[in-house]
């Protein structure tokens, strides 16, 4: 909910608890002031009528007094019945067209007061019964009901009046409430817009606000912020930049000193069979094979080392992994009998994923071949499969001696190898396929064998 509708809200709940509790307190106070006055204006016409019929109810003059009953019915509105009693208790004279209601003289008794107030309900609304003594100490008594409808109509009135007042300065509050939340929020919300440029890193860009208040002194806050991030990722570019040059020549001196060990062995082997020949120049069919072995060696240093140098060549199409598994497997099932090595494969059914073929055959057959090679006394090669939160993973895992915590954080390393013959561009080459899949590589290892795991994003 936007903040500028929770301010209307609010300013709206307030006015109407506002209209609601000014009406009730308003309300009380009216009723409490109408019936007074009421039971005041209804003592004296009682009394006045009292004195009108007193020698009349002396006399038993039901007909003078019926007579003043009646022209006070007619000029009194308010009222609405009169009875009398005589001085022995009994009814001597009312206003009820069809006879009197029962047990009328119970309604409000006198006894020893000179006068009496009791509200009553009936079915014509409540009646406010004022009866008092025609004379001190003696039965008579007059007894005048009077209705309550102007009451009731006054409290209409200002009901009307305070649910008309409460709307119309709710109304009035809600949109001066808006405006003045429209301009509380506007320059928030440029904030808070301000503020997601700066997460999205569109650094060096100012927001104009001009405003005196918390509001004002944030946005300069902000201001010099994006100012200092615009510095501080120019400083971390440049400096980037260096670090790029620095390691591209350090990473181009490991390969070419690696590249230049490797080639080295081989290359001493022919130099000093040509030196042999200078001297006593005959090469045995021994001698031959020695170069050409050497030859052959130097060029499958080469050709690895293009394949390094070319591995972030991409070309992708549908590729079913389970597939490049099971090839995998059928290419190097002469090297896993001839060191009888037994393999496992437990491959969950995958759809097919994006990604380089050619590639992933590679970066599998080197994993398989190195888990075979680790296994020169025989052992267990197993080979999974599966889907984990939008991952492909593959799994290779083999039975050997493992892999010595000291040098696995060197195992991706180009031309790092523990063994003799061996060029170390395998794992750097997988490392390199896997990486640009968008995906990840892990091993695990100990005395009990190693696992190198594979994560392929579906999504590559």
């Amino acid at each position: 909910m936007k903040l500028w509708l929770k301010i209307v809200l609010l300013n709206i709940l307030l006015v109407l608890s506002l209209g609601v509790l000014l009406g009730l307190a308003v309300r009380s106070v009216v009723i409490d002031s109408l019936r007074q006055e009421l039971s005041r204006q209804g003592e004296s016409i009682a009394r006045n009528l009292s004195e009108r019929i007193a020698d009349s109810v002396l006399l038993q003059d039901i007909y003078r007094t019926q007579e003043a009953v009646d022209d006070l019915l007619r000029t009194e509105r308010d009222v609405e019945y009169i009875f009398i009693l005589d001085d022995n208790g009994e009814l001597f004279a009312h206003t009820f067209k069809n006879g009197h209601p029962p047990g009328i003289l119970r309604w409000n008794p006198l006894y020893d007061r000179p006068t009496s107030v009791q509200l009553l309900n009936t079915e014509r609304g409540f009646v406010r019964d004022i009866g008092v003594k025609v004379f001190a100490g003696m039965n008579p008594e007059v007894h005048i009901g009077l209705r309550e409808e102007r009451i009731m109509q006054t409290l209409a009135r200002i009901r009307y009046i305070v649910i008309t007042l409460t709307i119309g300065v709710t109304l009035t509050g809600a949109a001066f409430a808006c405006l003045f939340s429209r301009f509380i929020t506007k320059p928030l919300n440029a904030l808070v817009g301000f503020a997601d440029l700066l997460s999205k890193g569109e650094f060096g860009k100012r927001l104009d606000v001009k405003s005196r208040d918390e509001i004002g002194e944030l946005s300069n806050t902000f201001n010099h912020l994006s100012l200092e991030l615009e510095s501080y990722r120019k400083k971390m570019e440049d400096s980037y930049k260096q670090m790029l040059r620095t390691e591209k020549l350090s990473a181009l001196g490991r390969l070419s000193a690696g590249l230049a060990h490797e080639i080295r062995n081989p290359l001493t082997s022919i130099k000093v069979l040509f030196k042999a020949f200078k001297d006593t120049p005959s090469l045995t069919r021994e001698d031959m094979e020695v170069v050409l072995s050497a030859a052959e060696q130097m060029d499958e240093i080469l050709s690895r080392f293009l394949r390094f140098a070319r591995s972030d060549e991409f070309n992708p199409s549908e590729v079913y992994i389970n597939l490049v598994i099971k090839e995998v497997v059928n290419l190097t099932q002469h090297q896993s009998k001839n060191q009888r090595v037994t393999v496992e494969m437990d491959l969950t059914k995958l759809p097919p994923v994006k990604a380089d073929r050619g590639l992933l055959e590679q970066a599998i057959m080197n994993l398989v071949l190195n888990a075979i090679e680790a296994m020169p006394e025989g052992g267990t090669l197993r080979v999974s499969s599966r889907n984990n939160n939008g991952y492909y993973i593959v799994s290779v895992s083999d039975t050997g001696q493992g892999i010595p915590e000291e040098i696995r954080g060197r195992i991706f390393d180009p031309f790092f190898t523990t063994k003799g013959d061996g060029t170390g561009l395998g794992l750097s080459i997988v490392y390199n396929i896997v990486n640009i899949h968008g995906g990840d590589i892990s091993l695990e290892s100990n005395g009990g064998g190693t696992t190198f795991t594979m994560k392929i994003p579906v999504h590559a």
